[in-house]
């Protein structure tokens, strides 16, 4: 009799394994690579030596991604800042600062009325690369956490544009946090 339930067990949990095997092929076909380009336009809030500084960055952002389903999407990101011109009020001499970021974000988007419109939601971790040429010779290097909400519009199953503002926390004295808003184009292939 233990035998027989044995044999039952054994071809149930080869038949489950096959059906979940065949699951994973057929989820492995909606992981969709894609490419993007966005202007990031940042608003820093600074303190320290740094608070009298410029706050308004435009950045570009290179995008590698996969969107994985549906409605889930894995992001590597690298951001570069253009460089801001500061003079400093008791000595006039002039202080330039600029940034790099390489991220992985997490995206959700949320179709709304069976429309090509969807919410977006996002949550990652950034490398920030911080230089102050001039100030005191020294690049900085911190994790920043990013959280973000937006809206995309897929205007079909390759192409899509999306808006996305986002919080980014660094918590140095010279640099707290980033407020941003993301307007770009993606390509799925």
């Amino acid at each position: 009799m233990e035998k027989i339930n044995m044999k039952k067990f054994l071809l149930l949990a080869g038949v489950a394994l096959f059906t979940a095997n065949s699951a994973n092929a057929a989820y492995m076909s909606e992981v969709k690579p894609y490419i993007g380009a966005d202007y990031v336009y940042s608003r820093a809030h600074q303190g320290g030596v740094a608070k009298g500084f410029k706050k308004d960055f435009n950045s570009g952002k290179v995008d590698l991604g996969l969107q994985l389903y549906n409605n889930w999407y894995m992001e590597f990101s690298s951001q570069m800042s253009g460089e801001l011109k500061n003079r400093r009020a008791y000595d006039g001499s002039t202080v330039k600062n600029k940034f790099q970021a390489y991220a992985m974000d997490m995206y959700g988007k949320y179709p709304l009325m069976c429309s090509n419109l969807s919410a977006l939601v996002s949550g990652g971790a950034a490398i920030y690369h911080l230089s102050y040429k001039g100030l005191d010779g020294k690049n900085t290097d911190r994790v920043g956490y990013r959280a973000g909400v937006g809206m995309q519009y897929d205007f079909n199953k390759n192409w899509a544009a999306r808006v996305l503002g986002r919080y980014s926390y660094l918590g140095m004295d010279r640099l707290n946090n980033f407020k941003e808003v993301t307007v770009g184009m993606l390509y799925r292939f």
